[in-house]
């Protein structure tokens, strides 16, 4: 940590075991426990970062409780736009959006290719980025309906810019625009037929 104390908190001890064995301080405790953190010394800290994502209250009350043991600086993780304010608006300095800027550069990445798919082992499942023009037979969908179960990194209207991660349930799509859909084998699969 370059000459610097780390303190890290998790409620789950196998998370901590991968760093028994760096110099840091390393905590099993509910995040969300004022006394907990005290205890655990996050009140004396310069910069906490807050890197619960998928349990958004989770998250919001953990930042409530660092705020209430006076700590000012608070990097946050958020999952989607209204986490993200959410937690600016309770005072986290920064907020940021990992899988947002992983999409990112996955659709820089991928639109540098000519190709229509791209394949990523992501641990034992085979993940694939399929690029798709909207034809007649998918215009007048919303993006939700197209990707199914897949997932959809970003979305582009005939003659726009990319959008990363649209709003699958508002978003209508008509012939000519190209979507970025990521998903297993199998998802895709049963897309394509």
């Amino acid at each position: 940590a370059g000459g610097h104390t780390v303190i890290i908190a998790d409620k789950d001890e196998e998370a901590l075991k991968s760093i028994q064995n760096s110099p840091s301080y390393a905590y099993i405790l509910d995040s969300t426990n004022i006394s907990a953190l005290k205890e655990a010394g996050f009140h004396d800290v310069e910069v906490v970062i807050v890197s619960i994502g998928e349990n958004v209250e989770k998250s919001i009350l953990t930042l409530m409780a660092l705020k209430d043991i006076g700590v000012n600086n608070i990097i946050a993780k958020a999952t989607s736009n209204i986490h993200g304010q959410i937690l600016s608006k309770l005072g986290a300095t920064k907020v940021i959006y990992p899988e947002k800027e992983s999409a990112k550069k996955l659709v820089k990445d991928f639109l540098t290719k000519d190709a229509d798919y791209e394949v990523f082992d992501l641990s034992a499942n085979t993940i694939r980025a399929i690029k798709i023009t909207i034809d007649d037979k998918l215009a007048g969908n919303s993006l939700k309906h197209i990707a199914q179960n897949m997932k959809v990194i970003s979305y582009k209207k005939l003659n726009t810019d990319w959008e990363i991660l649209p709003d699958l349930e508002t978003t209508t799509v008509y012939g000519g625009d190209v979507v970025i859909l990521l998903g297993t084998v199998k998802e895709l699969r049963e897309f394509e037929h």
